[in-house]
């Protein structure tokens, strides 16, 4: 029985590699604007419906392995309607990272340069010598961002195998179980127990809070709590008792998580 089992859990295990190696191929071999999200993303924004049409996009830069037109399309929407450069800048170089010599670079390297100076005029007073020491902290910010977001996935990616491997466990476990409880009810004088245990209220999940600090969107927000901005859209809808519009964030204002 554990030669079985262990057998089991090796073929899981062989199952989780294949699944890490080859999720993002199978994702890649649909065109990006092929993909449902990218469509209905475009659709949105025919309609007006901005911020709904960035939810789509941020689902497709997070399901491919490169999305180059929801990158360009994201910066665009960072900018134009969140207020948020940083994210902007963020998306416009994935962009030129994986096209640097398209019809469309010379526009996005100058959405890079409106970003840049957006950022530039948010900084409260004149906390720098000159607008090279500004470049310098947009810099820094930058990189700050692109190794949280890709240690957020890694570790989104890692919870999710772990999840799929204990499920698998679980499985296994209760066919042994299973098999030990009829071999132990065709016992004689053996009694076995009806009632079930109902799910202890007190460990059931609560609706959490958060600060809400000096800089932040709601996208900061939602990739602070997630892992992924994508979800900014679930915290706005949440606090709409308090939130006329995204940009309506306050320093010290407690946030309801959903």
């Amino acid at each position: 029985m554990m030669l079985a089992r262990c057998f089991h859990l090796l073929n899981a295990l062989m199952l989780l590699a294949l699944m890490g190696c080859s999720g993002s191929s199978l994702s890649d071999a649909v065109p990006e604007t092929d993909e449902r999200h990218y469509q209905r993303g475009q659709r949105l924004l025919r309609e007006g419906r901005e911020q709904e049409a960035l939810s789509a996009f941020l689902k497709v830069i997070e399901k491919r392995r490169d999305a180059p037109e929801s990158q360009l399309e994201a910066g665009r929407l960072y900018l134009r309607i969140m207020g948020d450069p940083i994210a902007a800048t963020y998306h416009f170089r994935k962009y030129l990272e994986y096209k640097p010599q398209t019809e469309q670079s010379p526009m996005v390297r100058q959405l890079i340069e409106t970003a840049q100076k957006e950022f530039a005029r948010s900084l409260p007073g004149q906390p720098f010598a000159d607008d090279v020491d500004r470049l310098d902290l947009l810099e820094l910010l930058q990189q700050q961002r692109e190794e949280n977001l890709t240690l957020k996935r890694e570790l989104a990616l890692a919870k999710k195998q772990l999840k799929a491997f204990q499920s698998s466990d679980a499985s296994s476990t209760h066919e042994v179980a299973s098999m030990d409880y009829v071999a132990t009810s065709s016992k004689p004088g053996s009694v076995q127990s009806s009632k079930v245990r109902s799910p202890d209220k007190s460990k059931q999940a609560t609706l959490s809070t958060y600060k809400v600090q000096a800089g932040d969107t709601l996208t900061r927000v939602s990739t602070h709590v997630y892992g992924t901005s994508a979800r900014w859209t679930d915290i706005f809808q949440a606090n709409r008792d308090q939130l006329d519009s995204p940009h309506d964030l306050q320093p010290g204002q407690i946030l309801d998580i959903p």
